[in-house]
């Protein structure tokens, strides 16, 4: 009996290789990741694409775009990646009837990147690189236009490897293990831009922050600072911050709102109360800070001055509507109103309350007077958020033809409030 001639399923990959050398793109550079599809000997089936990195949705244009030239394989083998989402990888299968693979890229990953490295893939040819310095400031600049972690930190690496002198790039690399908790590599990380850039401490008529070459080593400084709270040093981060103002008197970064509560968890509360004797004359008509005042008041409770500091907690409460019942053990008020900024939102007073809330639970007084002031806020507290809720809710009405002048009235409206309960 002839039995049918069987067709063999038509496999496709989708290979992606990084590349360690930079790409000029306009003015900056980047590390390319270079994009191939494979027939299932590995021949090219179209040129290859080069991307600043892997992005799903232009891997999978990119990809829609051939299939539509070439037909649709019966497999597509996706090379594994941290970027890549499986799930919509199978919705894309499903969108072209084919049946859609993770696969670990295979060994020979080293040789193709090594073969593509020595390719040319700029539209206008080869030309003379420019200076190690320039090329690191290029990566610097885009990373801020990478969505993965892996490929801004990789980067980052890349520029201090061509600059060893580029201290931005050590800035954002110590501030990224900030971010991920580790907080002795860091510190190291911002030492060496601390010193690198350490002559300018040494110099005269240096304009801090406005001159941008000056802003790695502030944040080197302020990094530093945070590293060692986290690292539960306050007495070491209060020196850092007490430099870092000195520096920088404007003090770009904000250091002045963190050091009377680094040098009250120290246990220096004279050291504190003098902070806030000269801080008004140095900052006047300063911005409201929640964390400042609620400082400010358990200093002022330190002293004995009772009115004081009932003053500053209603200032903290007003401006962090969550801080008090947080430290007071009460129920917060609704998260899902409107906060003018940040510094005014739920995460801000859970992280108070888990770094700081310990300095009341070690003076009594300081708590007692803390839960009378709140009582007494009460009732503006609680038109407070009804303001608020308000303007959460004209938040989805803003298809509305008024909407710009009810928004504008209502937040006016809100601020007046807010000032005239801490007249």
């Amino acid at each position: 009996m002839i039995q049918p001639l069987r067709n063999e399923p038509s496999v496709w990959s989708l290979c992606w290789v990084d590349v360690p050398e930079p790409l000029a793109i306009e003015d900056d550079f980047f590390l390319p990741v270079i994009l191939l599809l494979v027939g299932p000997s590995f021949e090219p089936l179209a040129p290859p694409e080069v991307f600043p990195e892997l992005d799903q949705i232009r891997a999978e244009d990119w990809v829609a775009r051939l299939f539509d030239e070439l037909g649709a394989p019966d497999v597509l083998q996706v090379w594994k990646a941290p970027e890549w989402a499986p799930e919509e990888w199978k919705y894309f299968g499903r969108d072209w009837k084919t049946k859609v693979k993770m696969v670990p890229p295979p060994p020979h990953e080293t040789k193709m990147q090594s073969e593509l490295a020595v390719q040319d893939y700029s539209s206008s040819g080869r030309v003379p690189m420019p200076p190690n310095s320039a090329v690191a400031a290029g990566l610097v600049r885009n990373v801020t236009r990478l969505r993965s972690p892996q490929r801004r930190r990789a980067t980052l690496e890349k520029a201090v490897e061509i600059d060893p002198a580029c201290t931005e790039a050590w800035a954002d690399l110590a501030e990224t293990d900030f971010h991920a908790g580790r907080y002795e590599r860091s510190l190291e990380l911002a030492a060496r831009v601390a010193e690198i850039d350490g002559a300018l401490l040494r110099k005269r008529g240096v304009q801090w922050w406005t001159d941008r070459s000056t802003r790695p080593l502030l944040r080197a400084i302020f990094g530093q600072m945070l590293c060692q709270w986290h690292l539960g040093r306050p007495g070491e981060a209060a020196d850092l911050g007490q430099n870092l103002l000195e520096t920088d008197p404007a003090d770009h970064l904000g250091a002045r709102f963190y050091i009377p509560l680094f040098l009250l968890l120290a246990g220096e509360h004279e050291e504190a109360s003098l902070f806030f004797r000269h801080y008004e004359s140095r900052y006047p008509g300063d911005m409201p800070n929640a964390w400042l005042a609620f400082a400010w008041g358990l200093a002022l409770c330190l002293e004995g001055d009772d009115q004081g500091a009932r003053r500053k907690y209603r200032e903290g409460m007003l401006a962090n509507i969550y801080i008090a019942p947080r430290l007071l053990g009460e129920r917060t008020p609704p998260e899902d109103i409107y906060h003018p900024g940040e510094r005014d939102e739920p995460h801000s007073a859970s992280e108070f309350d888990g770094s700081f809330g310990g300095l009341w639970d070690r003076e009594p007084s300081a708590l007692r007077v803390l839960r009378e002031s709140y009582d007494e806020l009460r009732p503006v507290l609680a038109q407070l958020v009804a303001r608020r809720t308000a303007l959460a809710e004209l938040m989805d009405q803003r298809y509305d033809p008024g909407y710009r002048e009810k928004w504008a009235r209502l937040v006016e409206e809100e601020e007046a409030f807010v000032k005239k309960a801490l007249q």
